[in-house]
């Protein structure tokens, strides 16, 4: 069998009892940080045109969008919850190319919350879809400047939508199929509104994969090994294709690697950097005037990957540009929303500082890690104060949130909108996920209409 039989051979038949426990546990995780991500998504510039965009189009009455009264399509659904989950770049972390909550979680949500599906079958999906997606990102390799998530979390969510809609395998192979010419996504969008359209347009392209298959719609049965597929157009020099089916099913991604909560709303190459640099600070109570020159060495060619922004004229662009995150390390002591508004990035004070910030390449470290994760060990900060110090940092691992700063962050990006007491249900809910008969129960807590899911059904 191929890549693409065995997989889709392996998605129909895994069984909720199958998977690890701590995999479960990551998924809970990263669903609930993501219901945080959205909701406050839908308050943004950007969450508000979306919104206004749904409404526009208007839909059958299937499924609902988080923090909101919309009823509409599971596809417009999905596509309007995964863009608002990607707004200001603080969702998780890790597999399936980089943001594996904000493809996965609109799309499970979406079609579960049509078809009253249980949350064993959310999770079941969820966990699928990370395992095809992080499968692919880890040896696909592409070398061109495509965004990761993009790519392969288009194949992750038809896989998890398949999986939902209970698609044997050989119609799972059509999902996969009709899936990979629908990924795209160029990292040209990053600091723009564009580049949290990609997930919404990945959850949606889930969805769409997985219903047309359902009906019979065809595609290539081998599109990810085949010739001129998936691996021949989006895969580098290093692309591996027997290795995305290696150990499938006895070792899974979700639970060896684990998803990563971001603490700070920019993107995650900068984590590694604001970790060694925040920690510094509050050491030192560096002032900007006493600060020389900053440079900071890694790995990569400055300005390449995605932080490929070296100027930044709007509050979005400043999220994939280091030297801005550097700045306001330095000058306000914090990195927070308020650090990338378009208010904050016309004061011009972090701009004039930029000009003190060098990103520069240790040419003796050429390799780079798959996926944006806690830093290169090289990776260090040289700091030169106008008295003749110098502070040379390795920078050491990023800090990601666990345990109750999980919680804590839900909380402030979620109680705002769906107040105290949705928020302590809509956490109880997530912790019991797999004891949900119909997850519809989930989607009345987070949203803010009738409740007309669960409630209804059971009325």
């Amino acid at each position: 069998m191929g890549a693409t039989e065995t997989l889709a051979r392996w998605i129909a038949g895994t069984k909720y009892d199958e998977l690890p426990a701590k995999a479960i546990e990551q998924a809970k995780k990263s669903i609930l940080d993501y219901i945080g991500t959205a909701t406050y998504g839908t308050a943004t510039p950007l969450g508000k045109i979306i919104l206004e965009f749904t409404r526009e189009q208007g839909g059958n009455p299937q499924a609902r969008v988080i923090a909101t009264d919309i009823r509409t399509s599971s596809t417009a659904a999905a596509f309007a919850n995964g863009t608002a989950g990607h707004a200001e770049d603080f969702d998780d972390l890790g597999g399936v190319g980089g943001h594996p909550a904000t493809v996965l979680t609109p799309t499970v949500l979406a079609l579960a919350d049509e078809l009253h599906l249980s949350g064993r079958d959310v999770l079941t999906a969820w966990v699928v879809g990370y395992e095809v997606g992080t499968r692919l990102s880890s040896n696909i390799h592409t070398d061109r400047d495509w965004h990761p998530t993009a790519i392969y979390g288009t194949m992750a969510a038809a896989a998890a939508a398949g999986k939902l809609l209970k698609l044997d395998a050989q119609k799972m192979r059509m999902a996969l199929g009709i899936a990979g010419s629908e990924a795209g996504g160029l990292r040209r969008n990053f600091g723009t509104m564009t580049k949290p359209f990609h997930p919404g347009q990945v959850a949606r392209n889930g969805v769409i994969a997985a219903k047309l298959a359902a009906k019979g719609f065809t595609a290539d049965p081998d599109i990810i090994e085949g010739r001129q597929g998936y691996a021949d157009n989006f895969g580098g020099a290093k692309c591996n294709i027997p290795a995305i089916t290696k150990f499938l099913g006895k070792v899974y991604y979700l639970e060896e690697e684990g998803t990563r909560i971001k603490p700070w709303p920019c993107c995650g190459g900068n984590h590694q950097t604001l970790t060694g640099l925040l920690a510094l600070c509050k050491e030192h109570k560096f002032k900007p005037d006493e600060i020389e020159s900053i440079e900071h060495i890694g790995p990569n060619i400055p300005c390449t990957g995605a932080l490929l922004r070296s100027t930044v004229t709007q509050g979005l662009e400043g999220k994939f540009t280091l030297a801005y995150n550097i700045s306001a390390a330095i000058i306000d002591g914090k990195v927070d929303y308020e650090t990338f508004t378009d208010q904050r990035a016309a004061k011009g004070d972090l701009q004039t500082f930029m000009k003190r910030v060098k990103i520069s390449r240790n040419d003796d470290v050429v390799l780079r890690r798959a996926h944006i994760a806690d830093g290169n060990p090289e990776a260090r900060l040289v700091i030169r104060m106008r008295d003749g110090r110098v502070h040379d940092v390795v920078l050491g691992t990023a800090y990601h949130l666990t345990g109750d700063e999980v919680l804590d962050k839900f909380r402030l990006n979620a109680e705002a909108t769906l107040g105290r007491e949705r928020v302590a249900l809509t956490i109880d809910l997530v912790k019991r996920l797999e004891q949900l008969k119909d997850v519809a129960e989930l989607m009345d807590a987070v949203t803010t209409g009738t409740q007309t899911g669960a409630s209804r059904k059971a009325a």
